[in-house]
């Protein structure tokens, strides 16, 4: 939730950093980006410690998946002319939820190249991400000295 928080008031074009609130957006752009790589880092250390639990991997996927949603939001924003349908914000939010959703309700489209190879990255991070979580589920049901579930 702090990453989409991060991403509603982070200056992203130039006409945003010019009003009076410039400064407190910026510094709520370090103070979030700082807070989240701490958070990333702690997860990552402790995903990739040997006994990592299945609550671990999964804490450590969503906070990537928030952070590549956003990421992708943020990327969709500033490329408001190349898509059909995205006005503010929270268009650009909806339609990375939705493209990782796989759902594309089509209300939004990207009618530029550049927008269509950007949904076109977005789309394979979010197959790594399913991928990841497939992976997480089926890896619980294998631990070490299990005969893959028959007893």
């Amino acid at each position: 939730m702090v990453v989409v928080g991060i991403y509603f008031v982070v200056p992203l074009r130039a006409g945003e950093i010019s009003d009076e609130r410039a400064v407190l957006r910026l510094a709520l752009l370090v103070l979030g980006f700082v807070s989240m790589l701490l958070l990333v880092t702690r997860q990552v250390r402790r995903a990739v410690e040997r006994d990592r639990s299945m609550a671990e991997q999964v804490a450590l996927l969503l906070t990537l998946v928030t952070v590549v949603v956003a990421f992708f939001a943020a990327a969709y924003y500033l490329l408001d002319e190349e898509f059909n349908g995205i006005r503010t914000r929270l268009d650009a939010l909806y339609f990375s939820v939705t493209t990782l959703g796989t759902v594309g309700y089509g209300d939004i489209t990207a009618r530029g190249q550049i927008a269509r190879a950007v949904t076109m990255v977005q789309i394979v991070f979010d197959l790594v991400i399913v991928t990841s979580a497939i992976s997480i589920i089926v890896g619980a049901f294998r631990r070490p000295g299990d005969s893959g579930g028959r007893r």
